[in-house]
């Protein structure tokens, strides 16, 4: 069996999924993707809590109180290629690497 992917595709997609993701633990985000870097724009929320948000691994939970797993979204845009979340708000930026584990660490 072959399998083909297609990286924009799954880029612009998984894109929108962590937007959406994000929206509903209460950061409406905008995500876009330039080459290796996810940019997350939150507008006036706290940096630190946006990147727990997105990088703990056990899931976080939405306000209808379904757990969001954010780790997988972020799993898929890491086999796309992308290795840098740059997270960044009215006041400032906080870059964060992905790791091959799938894990999140501030750099």
């Amino acid at each position: 069996m072959t399998l083909t992917i297609d990286r924009e595709k799954l880029r612009n997609t998984t894109a929108a999924d962590l937007a959406t993701q994000l929206e509903s633990i209460n950061y409406p985000a905008s995500v876009s993707i330039e080459g290796d870097t996810i940019n997350v724009r939150v507008g006036a929320a706290s940096l630190p809590d946006v990147r727990r948000a997105m990088c703990r691994q056990m899931g976080w939970p939405s306000g209808e109180g379904k757990r969001v797993r954010m780790t997988e979204t972020l799993n898929l845009l890491q086999l796309a290629g992308i290795t840098k979340v740059k997270i960044m708000s009215d006041a400032e930026t906080l870059d964060v690497e992905l790791t091959q584990d799938g894990r999140c660490r501030k750099t």
